[in-house]
């Protein structure tokens, strides 16, 4: 019989690439969407952050429940954007982002899953892509991923964008790490 487990998004594309990784790797879950608006605490602290939408969502439905929390992080900058990583694009825009970095740049994308089948038991996985930035003009890619068109991971020398959702992509992505620790971890727990 197969585990029921939701994950909170309301990005269908996320859902998707998640749900194809789990249904790929761990059969015996059977992934669904909860698409519910988690109002996300103010925190420099991504794990925090995680953890309380995950007790929220939870005390929405009560049934075993992933959610995840993803951010970049430009290191010549204190923990910036981080946890601020989408707040700072709706109020920047992708041309305000540009003047903020140079060719070059450290930066990495770090992101958080927690994992939780009631209010004691919650479980985190983390994912990370260290890169550099790679400026461009003219933005054309997904407006809601628009850090993938200027970070390239370390070992690559494609941008995120070009990398998402391919084979090639797959070791590079942060949000796959992640997925990969939780799958061993799953198949360990049971």
């Amino acid at each position: 019989m197969k585990q029921e487990i939701f994950f909170v998004t309301g990005n269908s594309g996320k859902f998707k690439e998640v749900k194809t990784y789990i249904e790929k790797y761990v059969p015996e879950i059977e992934l669904k969407q909860l698409k519910v608006d988690i109002t996300e605490i103010q925190s420099m602290d991504q794990k925090e952050i995680c953890i309380d939408k995950a007790l929220k969502a939870w005390s929405m439905i009560k049934k075993p429940l992933i959610v995840d929390d993803g951010a970049i992080y430009f290191e010549k900058y204190n923990k910036f954007p981080g946890t601020m990583t989408k707040y700072v694009y709706e109020g920047l825009g992708f041309d305000g982002i540009l003047k903020l970095v140079d060719n070059g740049d450290k930066a990495y994308f770090l992101l958080q899953i927690a994992y939780i089948k009631n209010p004691e038991n919650i479980v985190l996985f983390e994912g990370k892509s260290e890169g550099t930035i790679r400026k461009f003009e003219n933005f054309n890619g997904d407006p809601s991923l628009p850090y993938a068109s200027i970070f390239v991971p370390t070992g690559s020398n494609k941008i995120y964008e070009e990398l998402r959702n391919t084979k090639e992509g797959e070791p590079f992505m942060h949000r796959i790490k992640a997925l990969k620790a939780f799958v061993d971890w799953y198949k360990q727990s049971k």
